[in-house]
């Protein structure tokens, strides 16, 4: 089901994934007076159930995948009882999503049979994940013989499409895609030289505590590096825009704050005599 916005699915399942996580930080600002606390936990709630009714598999996983890492933060942070709490919230609510709601059940049982189609050698050429893994896996044969500075970003299309020359899986022209995963489409690129640079963009800031220990940075970089897993969200226009922005209004402007900070606790030099 395409999105009432026009955007693609995609990235209309990850933006209500971070709109979900969001709203519940703006929950705890000391700003926020109990009409605004309740309007945020209903508008929270309305993202994730249009995330479960539109059955966005990329939303989806991201949602959970994102909760699945703050019930083990709790944990880590040895307040149990919390934490257990969110596991077992996490098993119950897919599988009452799955027998009570009707699109999630269909989307689960399609994505089953989907990726089975490869695994037994059945055409693909209707079937998204299954076109998903035969591109990974010609991304890394790519990979595979140009290692450390990769193809080049400008000529990887070309290249997946040469691979897919020799191994097309059965698939027709018109349905050799290309890599969804940013992860691979950064060593197709750009070798193991290029990959290591972007990581060190979306998790360099991880190395600074302050950063590492801000909420809004590590939901946003952890919940666009579990979407990257499974689209190649920087080759398009409404993705790369998506990461930029946030990156610049989250991460660089804390960054910002921090070293500004780190300024005004600075002692003032004494006067020379």
């Amino acid at each position: 089901m395409p999105s009432v916005t026009g955007i693609f699915h995609i990235h209309f399942g990850l933006m209500l994934a971070l709109a979900g996580f969001f709203a519940l930080l703006l929950r705890r600002s000391t700003y926020a007076t109990s009409t605004l606390r309740l309007g945020l936990l209903i508008a929270a709630g309305l993202c994730v159930l249009t995330l479960h009714l539109l059955a966005y598999r990329t939303g989806l996983f991201v949602f959970y995948g994102m909760a699945l890492l703050r019930a083990l933060h709790l944990l880590l942070r040895r307040r149990l009882l919390l934490g257990l709490g969110v596991l077992v919230l996490l098993l119950a609510a897919p599988a009452l999503a799955y027998y009570t709601l009707e699109p999630v059940h269909q989307r689960v049982d399609a994505t089953i049979w989907d990726v089975q189609q490869i695994q037994l050698n059945h055409d693909i050429n209707e079937y998204s994940l299954s076109r998903r893994i035969a591109a990974w896996q010609t991304a890394l044969i790519i990979a595979e013989v140009h290692p450390w500075l990769g193809v080049g970003p400008a000529d990887a299309y070309t290249a997946m499409m040469d691979q897919y020359s020799w191994k097309d899986f059965g698939l027709r022209p018109e349905n050799r895609v290309m890599v969804h995963n940013q992860y691979l489409h950064q060593l197709l690129g750009g070798g193991i030289v290029g990959l290591s640079a972007w990581l060190l963009v979306l998790f360099g800031p991880f190395m600074q505590p302050r950063l590492r220990r801000n909420p809004y940075v590590y939901h946003f970089l952890l919940m666009e590096a579990t979407a990257m897993l499974v689209d190649s969200l920087l080759e398009l226009q409404i993705g790369f825009n998506l990461f930029v922005f946030l990156y610049g209004f989250i991460v660089v402007a804390t960054e910002r704050r921090v070293s500004q900070e780190a300024e005004t606790l600075k002692p003032s030099a004494l006067p020379t005599v």
